[in-house]
């Protein structure tokens, strides 16, 4: 008779505790055994926890941060635009006025 497999979710701090354990000991095969897990989940959740820096996914970018960097960048543009648009029009009128006899 087979055994009958059930999917388990294991908490980020479980997860996160089987990593240190990992790193610790060296041995990603005690660990696994230890507590019944898939030795290449095990290693994926290594190889993400070094990857993201102690924990097993990546950092969200805060928005709130860039978003006034964005408005900053765009008054600017606009600024330089405005400029551009006036230089633009200077030099119009003035080869209006040289090709006029």
């Amino acid at each position: 008779m087979s055994k009958v497999r059930f999917r388990r979710t294991f908490t980020e701090k479980e997860r996160v505790s089987f990593v240190k354990e990992v790193l610790e000991c060296g041995s990603n095969i005690l660990v696994a055994k230890k507590y019944d897990i898939n030795q290449v989940q095990l290693s994926t959740w290594v190889n993400n926890y070094r990857r993201y820096s102690q924990t097993l996914t990546p950092k969200e970018p805060k928005d709130e941060k860039t978003i006034p960097n964005y408005k900053k960048e765009y008054k600017k543009v606009v600024e330089k635009l405005k400029e551009k648009d006036l230089e633009i029009e200077i030099l119009r009128d003035l080869l209006k006025k040289k090709t006029r006899p």
